[in-house]
């Protein structure tokens, strides 16, 4: 039974290898891994709720609220009968679907950081 287990373990690694955190984050693993690193400061079950919290979100949830809440910031609150994107479009003072050529483009990122520096 123990070479059967070996053996299926090795085609499990061969076929499937399991995804490294990182993968799964990407380009946020490092903002990941900072902010659980943030999260220790405050003790085993707060640092527990924020891992939850982020494993929940995900890399996008987790980019959707870092643009929210910069947003926010700068005085541009999502409203209830406001998606994001049109959040966005209007902080950006542009309509939707310039938006959809922005991200078309990859141009969204910088055209934030442009205008809100």
């Amino acid at each position: 039974m123990k070479a059967i287990s070996k053996r299926l373990e090795r085609l499990e690694t061969l076929f499937a290898p399991r995804a490294a955190k990182d993968d799964d984050w990407g380009s946020l693993a490092s903002v990941h891994d900072e902010l659980l690193r943030l999260a220790a400061r405050f003790g085993e079950p707060r640092c527990s709720e924020i891992t939850a919290e982020l494993d929940a979100l995900g890399p996008a949830g987790l980019w959707n609220e870092a643009v929210r809440t910069h947003l926010a910031d700068h005085g541009y609150v999502q409203t209830g009968d406001e998606s994001l994107a049109e959040t966005v479009a209007r902080s950006l003072d542009i309509r939707t679907d310039e938006l959809r050529l922005y991200i078309a483009h990859g141009r969204i990122g910088s055209a934030l950081l442009e205008r809100f520096g």
